[in-house]
């Protein structure tokens, strides 16, 4: 018996990434797209990364400890300190007394932050329309929804 020819061997077809990578992929294209977006609107003193401390500060308008903002992006407290102190300086934060610990103080958006906030939750809003005009709003849909039970069932789960 003759061994096959290799030129009508088939070749394997990719295996696809798994899905943190997916993740991670789709990240970072949206991290491009809001870098893209920081140099042309005027928020060139604002990187993706401190969009983690934004983020976590706009559930929280009364402000919150820097190791609640560190915990809620998931980031060392010694990362979250130098996001915060970029903050400050370039003034979309502010460090304040906290009410509960005279001891303690909290971080919370100025105005200045709240104003950028609004205006990259609309650029997102605008990326994920693109998006939904790509693949479909039942597909944006259903992975919304199922990011959103992996991260609500992770947050319960020690």
């Amino acid at each position: 018996m003759s061994s096959p020819n290799p030129s009508t061997r088939r070749a394997a077809p990719p295996e696809r990434p798994l899905l943190g990578a997916l993740l991670r992929l789709a990240n970072q294209i949206m991290g491009q797209e809001l870098v893209r977006w920081l140099a042309a609107s005027g928020h060139a003193d604002i990187q993706p990364a401190h969009c983690a401390a934004i983020q976590a500060l706009w559930t929280r308008p009364e402000g919150a400890r820097l190791t609640e903002l560190a915990q809620a992006a998931r980031v060392t407290k010694q990362s979250m300190g130098a996001l915060v102190d970029h903050l400050c300086r370039v003034g979309h934060a502010e460090r304040v007394e906290d009410p509960d610990d005279r001891r303690a103080s909290r971080v919370r958006l100025t105005a200045r932050g709240r104003a950028f906030t609004k205006e990259v939750r609309a650029f997102v809003r605008g990326v994920e329309a693109n998006w939904t005009r790509r693949v479909g709003a039942r597909r944006i849909r259903d992975l919304q929804e199922t990011l959103a039970a992996i991260v609500l069932e992770s947050a319960e789960t020690p």
